[in-house]
């Protein structure tokens, strides 16, 4: 055998050597686990990472045999497997060898490496449904504030109506009283005084409970507080079709305000500003959503693409129940005035002339 022969074969040995160092430092630095097994789910191979996941190293892995053994019974279906050739996104809770309960995603895909046919790649989302948990929780603490908010308005605007009659029928009472000749018929006008007089006491003491409610205040990033907003909408503005913007300011002062409120207050301006793109003709649908500071303010913007605000809507538009909308209530606004003005801060929207609009929120910095 000839030396070109020889030195052919010893460089394609070096290549498979480097080639098989090279895979093994790639999957020694991914954090997904990878096993690789045949038909019957027997290791054939196990990636050298296992423990970053699950606690255990490859020898610990490998003495369980099977991979039914360490994640389970019933993960695939064989026969969807050699049909498909890959299965994708099943999910499997395991408890770790730190005893800690881990959410994977699995997929499997067939394949043929050193006597394996299955591929199985595992990667550990338990921070992701955490988190997936905690906006859940976001989500009906903020419905739930938004029941309370609109309850305590509609009950302050329904005891604001009350007092103008409540105040003319005293008023009436009080003359009749003084007019009357008949002491059976002033005695009937002063039970009608004594009785308007609880009751305009009743509505003071609700007006008080609902002026009163103490906010929450802590110190918050705006920008996080931005973050997790666009989180809770982004799958609102998927199914319009609308592009959300963040366009956040970096190391904003922070602030001291009622988390939820803030977000409350965010919600109802993204919301509506994807209301607005989704009612323009136009082929650009965005909602840009903006942070910045100037002295000792923060201000968080929210901008759209939308048809604009008409010149005699704008200056309606934080009335109590004015709404532009067929099945709006006319709250959203005025609740969100509410919050900002409870917190020290200014809300105003600009029209940009049929060019869409923008609501701007501005809030003293801690400091201030």
């Amino acid at each position: 055998m000839s030396s070109t022969t020889n030195g052919g074969r010893d460089r394609g040995y070096e290549a498979l050597r480097e080639s098989e160092e090279l895979h093994r430092a790639t999957l020694g630095s991914i954090s997904d686990a990878v096993f690789v097994t045949d038909d019957d789910g027997v290791f054939t191979y196990i990636c050298p990472n296992v423990d970053v996941i699950f606690g255990y190293v490859p020898d610990e892995v490998q003495a369980t045999g099977r991979l039914s053994r360490f994640l389970g019974e019933n993960l695939f279906d064989h026969a969807e497997l050699v049909a498909n050739g890959e299965i994708r996104n099943v999910e499997r809770e395991i408890t770790s060898k730190r005893g800690e309960r881990r959410t994977l995603l699995i997929q499997f895909k067939r394949v043929s490496i050193r006597n394996g046919t299955v591929l199985c790649t595992c990667r550990d989302i338990t921070e992701l449904k955490q988190a997936e948990r905690d906006l859940a929780a976001i989500r009906l603490e903020l419905a739930h504030a938004a029941r309370l908010a609109l309850v305590g308005e509609l009950s302050s605007s329904i005891m604001h109506e009350i007092r103008q009659p409540l105040a003319a029928t005293m008023a009436n009472a009080s003359a009749g009283k003084l007019l009357a000749q008949d002491s059976e018929i002033r005695e009937i006008f002063e039970e009608i005084e004594r009785s308007g007089i609880r009751m305009a006491d009743i509505i003071e003491h609700q007006r008080a409970l609902v002026r009163k409610r103490p906010l929450a205040l802590q110190p918050l990033d705006v920008n996080q507080v931005a973050r997790d907003v666009l989180r809770l909408v982004a799958a609102d503005a998927h199914r319009r079709r609308a592009a959300l913007v963040a366009e956040l300011s970096p190391a904003l002062p922070s602030i001291r305000a009622d988390r939820v409120c803030l977000q409350q207050v965010l919600i109802n301006l993204v919301v509506n500003a994807l209301d607005a793109v989704n009612e323009s003709a136009g082929a650009e649908r965005r909602v840009i959503v903006r942070t910045s500071s100037a002295a000792d303010w923060v201000e968080i913007s929210v901008s759209d693409t939308g048809n604009g605000i008409p010149a005699d809507v704008l200056p309606k538009l934080f009335d109590t129940f004015f709404t532009t909308k067929n099945e709006g209530v006319g709250l959203g606004l005025a609740i969100s005035r509410s919050i900002v003005e409870a917190h020290a801060g200014r809300i105003w929207a600009e029209d940009h002339h049929g060019q869409g609009a923008t609501f701007r929120v501005s809030l003293p910095t801690r400091s201030a």
